[in-house]
Protein backbone atom coordinates (compact mmCIF):
# COMPACT_ATOMS: atom_id res chain seq x y z
CA UNK A 1 0.00 0.00 0.00
CA UNK A 2 2.89 2.20 0.91
CA UNK A 3 4.22 1.81 -2.77
CA UNK A 4 0.81 2.66 -3.40
CA UNK A 5 0.64 6.09 -1.56
CA UNK A 6 4.49 6.52 -3.38
CA UNK A 7 3.25 6.83 -6.27
CA UNK A 8 0.66 8.83 -5.63
CA UNK A 9 3.23 11.95 -4.54
CA UNK A 10 1.19 11.42 -0.52
CA UNK A 11 3.86 12.45 2.15
CA UNK A 12 3.64 9.98 5.18
CA UNK A 13 0.83 12.66 7.19
CA UNK A 14 -1.28 12.10 3.89
CA UNK A 15 -1.14 8.38 3.55
CA UNK A 16 -1.45 8.22 7.23
CA UNK A 17 -4.65 10.49 7.24
CA UNK A 18 -6.15 8.54 4.45
CA UNK A 19 -5.61 5.94 6.03
CA UNK A 20 -7.89 6.62 8.95
CA UNK A 21 -10.62 8.08 7.16
CA UNK A 22 -12.84 5.20 7.06
CA UNK A 23 -12.11 4.44 11.13
CA UNK A 24 -13.32 7.85 11.59
CA UNK A 25 -16.21 7.22 9.50
CA UNK A 26 -17.07 3.97 11.44
CA UNK A 27 -16.39 6.17 14.75
CA UNK A 28 -19.20 8.81 13.68
CA UNK A 29 -22.06 5.92 12.88
CA UNK A 30 -21.36 4.38 16.16
CA UNK A 31 -21.76 7.18 17.91
CA UNK A 32 -24.73 8.73 15.69
CA UNK A 33 -26.50 5.39 16.67
CA UNK A 34 -25.73 5.57 20.30
CA UNK A 35 -26.96 9.41 20.19
CA UNK A 36 -23.93 10.90 21.01
CA UNK A 37 -24.79 13.86 18.78
CA UNK A 38 -21.39 15.97 19.75
CA UNK A 39 -19.53 12.98 19.25
CA UNK A 40 -20.66 11.73 16.06
CA UNK A 41 -20.23 15.46 14.67
CA UNK A 42 -16.63 15.74 16.20
CA UNK A 43 -15.69 12.41 14.18
CA UNK A 44 -17.70 14.01 10.95
CA UNK A 45 -15.66 17.18 11.34
CA UNK A 46 -12.89 14.92 11.97
CA UNK A 47 -13.59 12.23 8.65
CA UNK A 48 -14.03 15.66 6.56
CA UNK A 49 -10.50 17.51 7.76
CA UNK A 50 -8.81 13.98 7.14
CA UNK A 51 -9.62 14.02 3.70
CA UNK A 52 -9.03 17.60 3.57
CA UNK A 53 -4.90 16.61 4.96
CA UNK A 54 -4.71 13.72 2.64
CA UNK A 55 -6.00 15.40 -0.68
CA UNK A 56 -3.99 19.47 0.12
CA UNK A 57 -2.09 18.77 2.93
CA UNK A 58 -4.53 21.03 5.44
CA UNK A 59 -4.96 20.60 9.48
CA UNK A 60 -6.93 18.74 11.19
CA UNK A 61 -8.46 18.90 15.27
CA UNK A 62 -7.17 17.09 17.07
CA UNK A 63 -9.72 13.84 17.58
CA UNK A 64 -8.41 10.68 18.96
CA UNK A 65 -7.63 9.43 22.72
CA UNK A 66 -6.69 11.50 25.22
CA UNK A 67 -2.88 11.29 27.37
CA UNK A 68 -3.49 8.88 30.34
CA UNK A 69 -1.13 10.75 33.07
CA UNK A 70 -1.64 8.69 35.80
CA UNK A 71 1.43 6.37 33.49
CA UNK A 72 3.75 9.34 34.47
CA UNK A 73 5.30 11.78 37.45
CA UNK A 74 6.06 14.89 37.25
CA UNK A 75 10.49 14.73 37.75
CA UNK A 76 11.43 18.53 36.74
CA UNK A 77 9.50 21.97 35.84
CA UNK A 78 9.64 25.72 35.17
CA UNK A 79 6.93 28.08 35.83
CA UNK A 80 8.90 30.82 35.39
CA UNK A 81 8.14 32.38 38.89
CA UNK A 82 11.62 34.01 39.38
CA UNK A 83 12.60 34.64 36.34
CA UNK A 84 15.17 33.52 34.20
CA UNK A 85 17.34 30.69 36.03
CA UNK A 86 20.73 30.60 34.62
CA UNK A 87 21.39 27.75 36.41
CA UNK A 88 18.96 25.80 34.12
CA UNK A 89 18.61 28.09 30.70
CA UNK A 90 21.06 29.94 28.34
CA UNK A 91 20.94 31.32 25.18
CA UNK A 92 20.40 29.37 21.89
CA UNK A 93 23.09 30.38 19.56
CA UNK A 94 23.86 33.09 21.86
CA UNK A 95 26.93 33.05 23.75
CA UNK A 96 26.15 35.06 26.63
CA UNK A 97 24.06 36.87 28.70
CA UNK A 98 24.85 40.19 26.32
CA UNK A 99 25.39 38.35 23.43
CA UNK A 100 23.98 38.96 20.08
CA UNK A 101 23.25 36.76 17.25
CA UNK A 102 21.69 37.11 13.94
CA UNK A 103 19.59 33.77 13.15
CA UNK A 104 17.62 33.86 10.00
CA UNK A 105 16.18 37.91 9.46
CA UNK A 106 16.47 38.55 13.43
CA UNK A 107 18.65 39.23 15.86
CA UNK A 108 18.46 37.15 18.86
CA UNK A 109 19.55 38.73 22.43
CA UNK A 110 18.41 38.26 25.97
CA UNK A 111 17.20 41.36 26.22
CA UNK A 112 13.29 40.24 24.28
CA UNK A 113 13.07 37.97 27.24
CA UNK A 114 10.66 39.54 30.01
CA UNK A 115 8.34 38.35 32.63
CA UNK A 116 4.44 39.02 33.14
CA UNK A 117 3.35 39.79 36.90
CA UNK A 118 1.99 36.30 37.01
CA UNK A 119 4.79 34.51 36.71
CA UNK A 120 5.10 33.90 32.79
CA UNK A 121 7.98 34.52 30.46
CA UNK A 122 7.72 35.97 27.33
CA UNK A 123 9.72 36.14 24.06
CA UNK A 124 9.04 39.55 22.06
CA UNK A 125 9.39 39.61 18.59
CA UNK A 126 10.10 43.50 17.01
CA UNK A 127 11.59 45.74 15.05
CA UNK A 128 13.98 47.87 16.82
CA UNK A 129 15.72 51.21 15.36
CA UNK A 130 18.39 51.19 18.12
CA UNK A 131 19.02 47.45 19.30
CA UNK A 132 22.26 46.06 19.82
CA UNK A 133 23.10 45.57 16.71
CA UNK A 134 21.47 48.58 14.88
CA UNK A 135 17.73 48.54 12.73
CA UNK A 136 16.85 45.03 12.27
CA UNK A 137 14.17 42.92 14.06
CA UNK A 138 14.76 41.31 17.40
CA UNK A 139 13.93 37.90 19.01
CA UNK A 140 15.26 35.23 21.14
CA UNK A 141 15.89 31.37 21.62
CA UNK A 142 16.45 29.86 25.05
CA UNK A 143 17.68 26.02 25.89
CA UNK A 144 18.37 23.79 28.54
CA UNK A 145 21.55 22.14 27.28
CA UNK A 146 24.01 21.11 29.85
CA UNK A 147 27.14 20.79 27.49
CA UNK A 148 27.39 24.44 27.62
CA UNK A 149 28.00 26.52 30.27
CA UNK A 150 27.63 30.72 29.28
CA UNK A 151 27.14 31.93 32.73
CA UNK A 152 29.68 30.38 34.56
CA UNK A 153 26.72 28.31 37.18
CA UNK A 154 24.60 26.54 34.05
CA UNK A 155 23.75 23.05 34.80
CA UNK A 156 21.02 22.88 32.30
CA UNK A 157 18.42 19.50 32.05
CA UNK A 158 18.03 16.88 29.55
CA UNK A 159 16.39 13.63 29.95
CA UNK A 160 15.44 10.48 28.32
CA UNK A 161 12.04 9.34 27.67
CA UNK A 162 8.74 10.32 29.14
CA UNK A 163 6.47 13.56 28.32
CA UNK A 164 7.60 16.84 28.34
CA UNK A 165 4.93 19.97 27.33
CA UNK A 166 4.69 23.36 26.96
CA UNK A 167 1.57 25.65 27.89
CA UNK A 168 1.76 29.34 25.98
CA UNK A 169 0.35 31.84 24.02
CA UNK A 170 2.00 31.57 20.38
CA UNK A 171 2.94 35.05 18.52
CA UNK A 172 1.18 35.92 16.03
CA UNK A 173 1.29 36.55 11.76
CA UNK A 174 3.89 35.71 9.08
CA UNK A 175 7.17 35.30 9.29
CA UNK A 176 7.35 34.38 12.95
CA UNK A 177 7.97 30.60 14.04
CA UNK A 178 7.49 29.83 17.96
CA UNK A 179 8.78 26.58 19.32
CA UNK A 180 9.39 24.29 21.31
CA UNK A 181 11.56 21.37 20.61
CA UNK A 182 14.19 18.80 21.92
CA UNK A 183 17.55 18.40 20.68
CA UNK A 184 21.06 16.36 21.24
CA UNK A 185 24.49 17.71 20.83
CA UNK A 186 24.74 13.91 18.91
CA UNK A 187 22.09 15.91 15.69
CA UNK A 188 25.57 17.94 14.58
CA UNK A 189 27.55 14.99 13.94
CA UNK A 190 27.97 14.57 10.08
CA UNK A 191 26.26 11.84 9.65
CA UNK A 192 24.57 9.59 12.53
CA UNK A 193 22.39 6.51 12.85
CA UNK A 194 18.89 8.06 11.79
CA UNK A 195 17.54 9.27 15.04
CA UNK A 196 19.17 6.69 17.28
CA UNK A 197 21.89 8.97 18.88
CA UNK A 198 21.06 12.52 17.36
CA UNK A 199 17.67 13.68 16.69
CA UNK A 200 16.01 17.15 16.61
CA UNK A 201 12.27 16.48 18.32
CA UNK A 202 9.54 20.05 17.18
CA UNK A 203 7.10 19.26 19.45
CA UNK A 204 5.56 23.00 18.63
CA UNK A 205 6.04 24.48 15.40
CA UNK A 206 3.96 27.00 13.23
CA UNK A 207 4.01 27.91 9.43
CA UNK A 208 5.36 31.09 8.71
CA UNK A 209 3.73 31.92 5.33
CA UNK A 210 0.14 31.73 6.99
CA UNK A 211 -2.38 34.78 7.41
CA UNK A 212 -5.92 34.73 9.17
CA UNK A 213 -7.44 33.69 5.86
CA UNK A 214 -5.14 30.83 5.53
CA UNK A 215 -6.49 27.13 6.76
CA UNK A 216 -2.91 26.78 8.43
CA UNK A 217 -4.07 30.00 10.68
CA UNK A 218 -4.15 28.72 14.55
CA UNK A 219 -2.88 25.17 13.80
CA UNK A 220 0.79 23.47 14.83
CA UNK A 221 3.00 21.35 13.31
CA UNK A 222 5.23 18.65 15.04
CA UNK A 223 8.49 17.60 13.00
CA UNK A 224 11.23 15.15 13.39
CA UNK A 225 14.82 15.65 12.10
CA UNK A 226 17.45 13.10 12.06
CA UNK A 227 20.97 12.33 10.36
CA UNK A 228 22.88 15.89 10.98
CA UNK A 229 22.25 18.84 9.54
CA UNK A 230 24.66 18.29 6.58
CA UNK A 231 23.60 16.28 3.07
CA UNK A 232 22.78 13.21 4.84
CA UNK A 233 19.57 15.39 7.15
CA UNK A 234 16.29 13.72 7.00
CA UNK A 235 12.91 14.89 8.36
CA UNK A 236 9.40 13.83 8.59
CA UNK A 237 6.51 16.51 8.80
CA UNK A 238 3.78 14.76 11.43
CA UNK A 239 1.55 17.64 10.09
CA UNK A 240 -0.55 20.34 10.90
CA UNK A 241 -3.30 20.77 14.28
CA UNK A 242 -5.85 22.99 15.05
CA UNK A 243 -5.32 24.60 18.61
CA UNK A 244 -7.67 25.98 20.60
CA UNK A 245 -7.48 29.99 19.07
CA UNK A 246 -3.63 30.03 20.34
CA UNK A 247 -2.93 33.39 19.89
CA UNK A 248 -5.20 34.56 22.86
CA UNK A 249 -5.31 31.43 24.68
CA UNK A 250 -2.70 29.00 26.70
CA UNK A 251 -2.96 25.72 24.83
CA UNK A 252 -0.67 22.66 26.25
CA UNK A 253 1.21 21.23 23.69
CA UNK A 254 3.34 18.13 24.21
CA UNK A 255 5.64 14.85 23.33
CA UNK A 256 5.62 11.48 24.97
CA UNK A 257 8.75 10.01 23.89
CA UNK A 258 9.52 6.07 24.31
CA UNK A 259 11.65 3.00 23.04
CA UNK A 260 9.21 2.57 20.55
CA UNK A 261 8.41 5.76 19.41
CA UNK A 262 7.24 9.43 19.65
CA UNK A 263 3.91 10.86 20.58
CA UNK A 264 2.27 14.15 19.78
CA UNK A 265 -0.56 15.59 22.03
CA UNK A 266 -2.21 19.40 21.32
CA UNK A 267 -4.11 20.15 24.84
CA UNK A 268 -3.48 16.32 25.82
CA UNK A 269 -5.27 14.80 23.06
CA UNK A 270 -3.04 12.37 20.62
CA UNK A 271 -2.44 14.06 17.14
CA UNK A 272 0.01 12.24 15.73
CA UNK A 273 2.61 9.41 16.43
CA UNK A 274 5.77 8.06 14.47
CA UNK A 275 9.35 5.92 14.74
CA UNK A 276 10.82 7.87 12.05
CA UNK A 277 14.79 7.61 11.88
CA UNK A 278 14.88 4.82 14.81
CA UNK A 279 13.90 6.77 17.81
CA UNK A 280 16.76 8.49 19.70
CA UNK A 281 18.20 6.47 22.57
CA UNK A 282 20.10 9.04 24.55
CA UNK A 283 19.22 12.18 26.73
CA UNK A 284 17.61 15.35 25.21
CA UNK A 285 17.26 18.96 26.34
CA UNK A 286 14.80 21.48 25.71
CA UNK A 287 14.61 24.54 23.63
CA UNK A 288 11.80 27.91 23.40
CA UNK A 289 12.93 29.91 20.55
CA UNK A 290 10.82 31.98 18.32
CA UNK A 291 11.82 32.51 14.78
CA UNK A 292 12.15 34.99 12.12
CA UNK A 293 11.83 34.41 8.48
CA UNK A 294 11.88 36.96 5.26
CA UNK A 295 8.00 36.86 5.79
CA UNK A 296 7.81 39.15 8.62
CA UNK A 297 7.42 41.76 6.18
CA UNK A 298 4.41 40.92 5.78
CA UNK A 299 3.20 40.94 9.30
CA UNK A 300 1.18 43.52 10.89
CA UNK A 301 0.48 42.43 14.28
CA UNK A 302 4.24 42.97 15.53
CA UNK A 303 5.48 43.75 18.02
CA UNK A 304 4.25 40.66 19.63
CA UNK A 305 5.54 37.60 21.71
CA UNK A 306 5.20 34.10 23.05
CA UNK A 307 3.80 33.90 26.14
CA UNK A 308 4.86 30.57 28.43
CA UNK A 309 3.20 29.92 31.63
CA UNK A 310 5.34 26.52 32.40
CA UNK A 311 7.34 23.57 30.96
CA UNK A 312 7.01 20.16 32.52
CA UNK A 313 9.07 17.08 32.07
CA UNK A 314 7.81 13.53 33.17
CA UNK A 315 8.95 9.87 33.92
CA UNK A 316 7.05 7.02 33.67
CA UNK A 317 6.25 5.22 36.84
Amino acid sequence: MQNFYDFLGLATRQANALNEILPAIGNFFTRLFSFDVKGAFSMLLASVQLFGMAVLDTPVKPYKDSIDMSRFELVWEDEFETGFDTEIWQGHYVYGEDDTQLRDTAWWNRDQVSFTEDGCLKINVEYKEDGPKGAGYYSYGMETNPNKNYSGNHKGYEQLYGYFEIRCILPKGAGINPAFWLLTDGMWEDDTDGGITGAEVDVLETNTYYNEFSPDFGSVIHTIHVDSYEEAHKSENQGAYYADDPYNKFNTYGVEWNKDEYIFYVNGVETARTSFGGVCQVPLYLIISVGVDDRVFENGYLPTSMVVDYVKCYQYK
